[in-house]
């Protein structure tokens, strides 16, 4: 019953990982098509201004809300083209790149690296465990 309830736990850590690392990246522009004109652009400042502001903007008649890092390259008015899953825009036909989203990085690093050093010290406890019990310890 305890393997189970690991087990359960386990994937449940995961799925929150995984949704966590896609709501973060979904939170920047890199994920998205851009094809039209930007317009209503608003900066929200959060706890660190200049830092973690959240930009609210429009792409013809298309609300999206991402990190400050696309006023790098957007003004009001200007025209946007963008495939997705590119750091890659053209801004009124010139070229610019957006920065690699720091925090979308990080969301996915660290749980990553925590995952695996958890399942590496479960599975040394684990191979322990059964080598003790190979031997006829009593672990």
């Amino acid at each position: 019953m305890r393997m189970v309830s690991l087990t359960v736990l386990g994937l449940v850590g995961v799925i929150l990982i995984v949704v966590g690392v896609a709501v973060s990246w979904q939170r920047t522009l890199i994920p998205r098509a851009l094809d039209g004109t930007a317009g209503n652009i608003e900066t929200f400042e959060v706890d660190q201004p200049g830092v973690d502001d959240w930009v609210s903007l429009s792409i013809d008649d298309r609300e999206i809300t991402t990190g400050n890092d696309a006023l790098m390259c957007l003004r009001e008015g200007s025209t946007v083209t963008k495939s997705s899953f590119s750091h890659h825009m053209y801004v009124d036909g010139e070229s610019c790149d957006l920065p690699f989203p720091r925090q979308a990085v990080t969301d996915t690093v660290v749980p990553l690296l925590l995952t695996g050093i958890l399942a590496s010290l479960v599975l040394s406890k684990r191979s322990r465990r059964n080598a003790g019990l190979l031997l006829g310890g009593d672990s």
